[in-house]
């Protein structure tokens, strides 16, 4: 597996990779990183495919401007047009939380770049929460992240995040939550992404009454347990998005991939294999 740069639409991108094959793309979700794919992204490689996991920008090892155009218009735009300057053609989408409606918004404004989505407790299909709109705001915004940052804090999100924390909310992953969450630059880049919440959002950008002209097959992955987003948001992303076929996974939270490891990847393996 190895490290990747790339300046797209003139920002650096950074993503794992690791395989050959048809290639999949891996987003991850809000204060996550490409890391929290890479179990995934070797597996995919030991089956026969291209594996890709990318840092968005304002996250991970990508570029974290403070300045920049955060939205669904801007990421799908970044996405679409690293495929394009990899030479890739097509591509299948995982995409876990945040990510998902970035890769809503790819599939349809980029129809001809999305093979398949497989949206894993996907985000797009609830009402803004204060705490994000107030996130945005000066000073006090970067106040909530430098005080969210503490390792007791961020072990209790996580934990809420999980149906049986123990054996996954482990130092590893709290540390790298707290990394996502600290730092001037890092702060800065998600002031600032709060900020712009209604680019970033679905139903505030336009995007998701067009959620009809999916073409891609879609798989909706969800945990029962999921205290993110409810099984109720699940339902609602299955009437919404053409032919998706939802998929519930029991005693498991929000992050499938991690909690559930063995079912997760049986459905996405059968999910891969069924559209060739």
């Amino acid at each position: 597996m190895r490290s990747r740069w790339l300046r797209v639409n003139g920002y650096q991108l950074h993503w794992i990779e690791a395989g050959h094959g048809p290639a999949v793309l891996l987003l991850h979700g809000f204060a996550g990183s490409c890391a929290d794919w890479a179990p995934t992204v070797a597996w995919l490689a030991e089956h026969g495919y291209r594996a890709l996991a990318v840092d968005a920008l304002g996250f991970g090892r990508s570029e974290k401007p403070a300045n920049a155009p955060y939205g669904l218009v801007l990421q799908s735009d970044l996405y679409a047009g690293l495929l394009a300057a990899l030479g890739i053609e097509r591509a299948t989408f995982v995409a876990h939380s945040m990510g998902g409606k970035y890769a809503l918004a790819t599939a349809i404004r980029h129809p001809d770049r999305v093979t398949r989505l497989a949206l894993v407790a996907t985000d797009g299909f609830v009402e803004p929460s204060p705490l994000t709109i107030i996130g945005g705001w000066p000073v006090i915004g970067e106040t909530i992240l430098w005080l969210s940052a503490h390792p007791a804090v961020v072990r209790a999100f996580l934990s809420a995040a999980f149906h049986n924390p123990a054996p996954h909310v482990n130092a590893e992953l709290i540390e790298r939550g707290r990394e996502a969450i600290s730092g001037a630059a890092n702060r800065r880049a998600l002031t600032a992404l709060s900020r712009r919440y209604a680019a970033t959002d679905l139903t505030l950008t336009g995007l998701r009454v067009r959620l009809h002209e999916v073409r891609a097959p879609t798989l909706l992955i969800w945990g029962t347990q999921d205290r993110v987003f409810s099984l109720h948001n699940a339902e609602t992303a299955r009437r919404e998005i053409p032919g998706a076929q939802l998929v519930v996974i029991p005693q498991c939270g929000h992050f499938p991939h991690i909690e559930a490891v063995r079912p997760f990847r049986g459905l996405l393996s059968g999910f891969l294999a069924q559209y060739g």
